[in-house]
């Protein structure tokens, strides 16, 4: 064989073993195209607060009647975290772990950051006052993904958590 073939082969065995295992980025070939999320607000103190809201990426919204505001500034299709470069990345196009980082400002200077998932309850981080759930995310041309119950807030108040399926224990006779 020539010295270019060789040359070639070897780029090829460096080059495409490492590009295989880079995730694609979202909104290519495949994916639906995210139009809006629903998210669901609870606030850290006052255990009956709260709130709703359809919002679109990078558009404010308020928080109840606070000098507080939030907004989705990322959409992850399929949500992963290297923990130890700290980095978030979607691992396809495909909306399999869907989820959306929200900046909470107050008097529009940032205050917080946090994530909201599909398949996960919410959450408060240490300066949390706010946590955020996906209770519908809307597409163009696809159905919506809606959140399973069992993970939305309780109509009393306090936090969601996940609740295990139950086995039918009565017998049948």
């Amino acid at each position: 064989m020539s010295r270019g073939i060789w040359i070639g082969l070897l780029i090829g065995i460096v080059v495409v073993p490492s590009a295989l295992g880079q995730p694609k980025p979202p909104g290519r070939a495949g994916g639906p195209k995210f139009q809006s999320v629903t998210l669901g607000v609870r606030h850290r103190v006052f255990h009956e607060f709260r709130d709703r809201h359809q919002v679109r990426l990078n558009r404010d919204f308020p928080l109840g009647d606070t000098e507080y505001s939030a907004r989705v500034i990322r959409y992850v299709p399929d949500f992963q975290m290297d923990v130890e470069r700290h980095r978030v990345f979607s691992l396809s196009d495909q909306p399999r772990n869907p989820a959306f980082q929200v900046v909470v400002r107050r008097n529009r200077t940032p205050h917080d950051t946090s994530w909201a998932f599909l398949k996960s309850p919410p959450h408060f981080g240490p300066r949390s006052y706010f946590a955020f759930q996906v209770l519908r995310i809307d597409f163009a041309g696809a159905p919506p993904l809606i959140a399973d119950s069992a993970l939305v807030a309780p109509p009393t108040g306090g936090m969601p958590h996940a609740v295990p399926a139950r086995k039918d224990t009565s017998r049948s006779r």
